[in-house]
């Protein structure tokens, strides 16, 4: 078969885009762009992993001779990134109004078939306990509280949902329409509703909340994630323009994923950050890899 070349989102909790090669019986996935690690059949029927494939240096693990039509179609790889297949959507809905409230998974292709657990959105893997809020600081010191900032924001989204949470299934194609499919606990005749590209939150969660607590939560929840949601392709100018300056400010990772972002509106701007991300790194400043995950 001829190589396949694409990328998918990895939510809940969100890490980022993986870009994707695959020649049928073998795959290599990256999330930067330059390591590629690959899987094949063992020759009993299990897909494992077989090496790994360095873009400027061809195999840095595994035996050479490995998989050769996927080593062929990673040399001559089209431009990164490759286009996001996970047109499916599912997401979690505000138990109010019935609309998108944040996402919980995405599909390549068909209809998808339900949900596999009780619908709950994770901000980050359980391992990870580093976000912080600047507006929970806030309040924090003025309230004397030390609860995980990663807890509250979870318990603030999903408690939007709660206690039957719905959640549903939508294709989006590129013009941002939502065409609904099946879900959990949703009424029959929302199965087939449309809904308008304003419907759906532009990043993660939904970002307009009643309280203006809970509104700058999210906002320095998709702050925190700025580098990473740069990757998304059908990004507005101006929120391209306002990720960018947040990302700006995590320079490490920014230069783990440079490569696959899809558009720079300030290239002097990523080049800044670029330079200040190799400063950090020879004064053996480095950002948490927990999106490695």
């Amino acid at each position: 078969m001829y190589p396949r070349y694409y990328a998918l989102r990895r939510v809940n909790p969100y890490r980022g885009v993986i870009q994707v090669v695959d020649v049928g019986e073998a795959t290599a996935q990256s999330r930067d762009g330059v390591t590629w690690h690959l899987r094949a059949d063992d020759g009993q029927g299990l897909i494992r992993p077989v090496g790994v494939w360095q873009a400027e240096s061809g195999m840095a693990l595994g035996r050479p001779d490995v998989a050769p039509d996927l080593i062929a179609a990673l040399e001559t790889h089209p431009a990164l990134p490759f286009p996001i297949f996970d047109t499916w959507e599912l997401w979690l809905l505000d138990k109010e109004s019935g609309l998108p409230l944040a996402l919980l998974e995405t599909a390549r292709s068909g209809e998808p078939q339900g949900v596999s657990r009780e619908p709950q959105w994770y901000p980050f893997v359980e391992s990870y306990t580093g976000f912080q809020s600047p507006s929970l600081a806030q309040r924090d010191a003025l309230a004397g509280s030390s609860q995980s900032h990663r807890d509250i924001l979870a318990r603030m989204v999903n408690n939007t949902a709660r206690p039957f949470p719905m959640t549903q299934w939508f294709r989006r194609g590129q013009s941002g329409v939502g065409e609904g499919a099946g879900g959990a606990r949703i009424p029959h005749e929302w199965r087939e509703r449309q809904l308008p590209p304003e419907a759906f939150p532009t990043l993660l969660v939904r970002e307009n909340w009643n309280s203006r607590l809970e509104q700058s939560v999210i906002g320095d929840y998709h702050a925190w994630l700025a580098p990473l949601l740069l990757l998304w392709p059908r990004l507005t100018t101006e929120t391209r323009d306002r990720l960018e300056v947040l990302a700006c400010q995590r320079p490490g990772w920014l230069a783990r994923i440079y490569r696959l972002l899809p558009r720079v509106v300030d290239p002097a701007r990523l080049n800044a950050a670029l330079v200040m991300a190799r400063l950090e790194q020879a004064q053996g400043l480095t950002e948490d890899n927990w999106i490695e995950n």
